[in-house]
């Protein structure tokens, strides 16, 4: 789908040029001229937006293909949720994890923290990263290997 902007910017150069062709004096500067073409920006996921996706991942009875879409690596990175699900499974019921902000943005890495924790030790902190790829936010593979070393999975 080409923009309004896009639009006009084209429709102003074909009059320039078609006016150009018929003699009169045409005035355009092209270096002044807004770009036709703009870098995309990517917006910060939200907290809860990165919650979700972490569900996904630690849940295994969702499908792998909707896990593997959250992960940069894609399915090769499953196996390091799978184990990390089956201790998740195993823990004492007062161990929780959750995704801290602040999320910052850095080009097309979002950043965040995983916090898990169990009711008598301190929280344990983990800095993971998001990659946007095709305008979806999925987990790197350097925190895929970061849980994964967590989990005894390895990278």
């Amino acid at each position: 789908m080409i923009s309004t902007r896009k639009k006009l910017g084209a429709l102003a150069f074909a009059a320039a040029a078609l006016v150009g062709t018929f003699g009169s004096v045409t005035t355009t500067t092209l270096a002044g001229a807004t770009p036709l073409i703009t870098q995309v920006r990517a917006e910060a996921p939200s907290v809860g937006e990165l919650n979700t996706k972490m569900g996904i991942l630690f849940n295994t009875g969702a499908s792998r293909a909707a896990r593997a879409a959250e992960l940069e690596t894609g399915a090769a990175g499953l196996p390091v949720f799978d184990t990390a699900a089956t201790l998740i499974s195993l823990a004492p019921a007062s161990w929780r994890w959750y995704v801290s902000g602040p999320v910052t943005v850095s080009g097309n890495t979002a950043s965040a923290t995983l916090v898990t924790a169990t009711d008598g030790y301190d929280p344990w902190t983990f800095p993971l990263t998001w990659k946007q790829i095709d305008g979806t936010w999925k987990l790197s593979r350097e925190s895929v290997c970061t849980i994964g070393n967590f989990v005894g999975q390895g990278c």
